[in-house]
């Protein structure tokens, strides 16, 4: 068991340890020591083997001889003691406790055989939703410490040790070495004299308050737990502080917020997201989804550098992770009506899921779009048919027809899988149907699905329009979209060429269609480095949408190609043309403002310029803008979304940047 700093139960012994060896086979009480298992603070641990009253293998604890002084003996009997008032699934037991024979004090506890919680999840590549279930049982142990009086204060990885038992995974808490009273009447004298040791723990898992030396309470060990949750979550701790002094490492936790955990993994070089992503059986784009949303929010809610916005309560933690595993709110969330609605969705019991999907047939347009599109000469028969489809599905939805609960995605599985026969003699309505709920997938970021619903829907486009028809265009370009986010870039481009030069010959080159079509096919070029055929996509879109845009007929608004305006000034900044950036992110803005009052694409656009104004070292100015579009952004999106983090980011790296260059005064 560990005492200070990065010490653990689990290591292996040094040469310095292996005079401590020389107690193998020998007995202490009616334990037979077997071999040394590691150092501690305070003690050596030994693997011992018990023959009576009962036989089974056990871990003895030993007081260090050259640490036999009054404050090393006060923190080993309180250890002692507050193991003593603990039992849990989740804590190690202690079995007994005694003095040897010279009078060094030991206890014997239970022996974990099973490795440190991260290495643990690692080396079974546990998803997220596992491990957060193992955090869940870990807090719990930690709240019933809390409830008998005791704060842990050294809790990290090293100190959960995590064994399969019975089949099932089961992480135990151990070493309690500079545990604390809650109350300093309940461990007496060791108390007292513990008080005066100073700053004691592993600086990188401990609490600004647990570093600066402040009185603590139960939320020292809940900021123990968020750090654990973000190695969890992204492999990495909140702040960067392992090869920094103390006196360092005290300023940084107490001065700067944690960085949210996809910001934190974004930093990470491709390589170590990759191995990341793959230790959680995940991709990198689904992994820094979910680091995105609750968990994230969860985790900065824990660390938070004021112990008033941290979670009072190790079991209010564990609320929230249960509430994230359950699909409810989490209490760490913005307390947004839309973001509450979709949790209360995804509970959707069936009546619901009827509600739901006639909300998302409305807002999604699945009729009016299917009806209108369809071809002329069919579209009484096509439509009727969609009708016909949608009205059973929502009657199939009703809480009357439902024995179990149901899921709005269900129902849409559902709802691909009876097209095929419902449909059967409808191509044009299957296919229809099919490209909507593909695209509804690839929205919600279930990517396999929606690629095999889109494959199936170009099919059926293929033939009933012809594979030269400005639906089978439509289709191909939103699948390219769909292998552009699964990373397969080479069949994104090719899908997304193909789609261009359909609307090309079938639409002309004048179109609303084609310069979308350029439009997208130019973040698949710029990802793959392509930057002078990016370039060269997007000034083509932008020269299209602008012709359009005289003639609302068109379809086309100054909105349109104030957008294209930003993402061609993003791939001027990619390739470091920065003064060219400027100018026609600049451009983007003012039309922004002749099209509409500013709003959330304004907001964006003014960050975007600040990015390329720091760039090319105004940072006076760039901090103006990243101010304004800051506060801008704020008016669109709620408090706690990763756009305002990065935002908040964005502006702090410039304000740091300036502050240095005003202490070096510009050198």
């Amino acid at each position: 068991m560990s005492g200070e700093n990065d010490s653990t139960l689990m290591l292996a012994p040094s040469p310095r340890l292996r005079a401590l060896a020389t107690l193998a086979d020998k007995r202490i009480g009616r334990y037979q020591i077997r071999g040394l298992l590691g150092e501690g603070g305070m003690g050596s641990v030994y693997l011992a083997e018990q023959h009576e009253p009962i036989a089974r293998i056990v871990a003895l604890k030993l007081m260090r001889s050259t640490l036999a002084g009054p404050a090393s003996l006060a923190r080993f009997a309180a250890e002692r003691q507050a193991l003593a008032r603990l039992s849990h699934p989740n804590v190690a037991a202690m079995y007994d406790a005694g003095a040897t024979d010279d009078g060094f004090p030991y206890f014997v506890m239970e022996h974990v055989q099973g490795s440190p919680l991260v290495d643990y999840c690692d080396e079974h590549r546990l998803s997220i939703r596992e491990r957060i279930k193992l955090l869940l049982q870990v807090c719990k142990g930690v709240q019933h410490a809390h409830q008998k009086g005791i704060i842990h204060r050294d809790l990290k990885p090293s100190n959960v040790l995590v064994a399969d038992v019975e089949g099932r995974s089961l992480p135990k808490i151990i070493d309690f070495g500079i545990a604390k009273a809650i109350d300093d009447n309940f461990l007496g004298e060791s108390t007292a004299v513990l008080t005066g040791i100073g700053v004691v723990g592993t600086p990188a898992y401990m609490s600004p308050e647990a570093l600066s030396g402040d009185d603590l309470d139960t939320r020292t060990d809940v900021y123990s737990l968020g750090v654990i949750m973000y190695e969890l979550l992204t492999g990495a701790r909140p702040h960067r502080v392992d090869d920094l002094p103390l006196a360092a490492v005290i300023r940084t936790v107490a001065e700067h917020d944690a960085l949210p955990p996809h910001t934190l993994f974004r930093t990470m070089d491709g390589d170590t997201r990759q191995k990341t992503a793959a230790a959680r059986n995940a991709d990198e784009r689904s992994l820094a989804h979910v680091l995105a949303r609750d968990l994230g929010w969860i985790a900065r809610k824990a660390t938070a550098r004021e112990r008033e916005e941290r979670y009072g309560s190790a079991a209010d933690l564990a609320a929230d992770l249960t509430r994230f595993l359950d699909d409810e709110p989490v209490l760490a969330s913005p307390p947004s009506l839309r973001y509450r609605a979709a949790k209360f969705a995804r509970r959707h019991r069936g009546a619901v899921v009827a509600a739901a999907l006639i909300l998302l047939a409305i807002l999604g347009g699945i009729a009016g779009t299917t009806i209108g599109m369809l071809r002329a000469q069919r579209a009484r028969a096509e439509a009727e048919a969609v009708s016909s489809f949608l009205t059973n599905l929502l009657d199939s939805a009703s809480p009357w027809n439902r024995k179990n609960e149901t899921t709005v995605r269900e129902l849409l599985h559902e709802a691909a899988g009876r097209i095929a026969t419902e449909l059967k003699d409808q191509p044009a309505a299957r296919a229809e149907l099919l490209s909507t709920i593909g695209s509804s997938e690839f929205h919600l970021g279930h990517l396999e699905s929606a690629e095999a619903l889109l494959r199936e829907a170009l099919r059926l486009r293929i033939q009933t329009d012809g594979p030269n028809s400005p639906p089978v265009a439509g289709v191909l370009n939103d699948l390219g979209l769909v292998r552009k986010h699964q990373d397969h870039l080479d069949d994104a481009e090719r899908l997304l060429r193909e789609s261009i030069a359909i609307r090309e010959k079938s639409l002309g080159h004048i179109n609303g269609a084609t310069a979308r079509g350029l439009f997208d096919l130019a973040s698949v070029l710029a990802m793959r480095d392509k930057n002078a055929e990016a370039e060269a996509a997007l000034r083509e879109s932008l020269n299209l949408r602008e012709r359009l845009s005289t003639d609302p007929r068109n379809g086309v608004d100054l909105s349109t190609v104030a957008l294209t305006m930003s993402g061609l000034g993003q791939q001027l900044a990619r390739m470091n043309r920065l003064a060219e950036a400027e100018s026609i992110i600049r451009r983007s803005l003012v039309l922004r403002r002749r099209a509409e009052r500013p709003g959330y694409a304004y907001a964006l656009a003014t960050l975007q310029l600040g990015k390329v104004v720091a760039r090319e070292g105004r940072l006076a100015e760039a901090e103006t803008l990243d101010r304004e579009g800051l506060t801008s952004l704020r008016n669109f999106v709620e408090r706690g979304d990763h756009r305002i983090e990065e935002a908040e980011q964005q502006l702090a790296e410039v304000v740091r940047a300036e502050s240095v260059l005003d202490r070096t005064g510009g050198k």
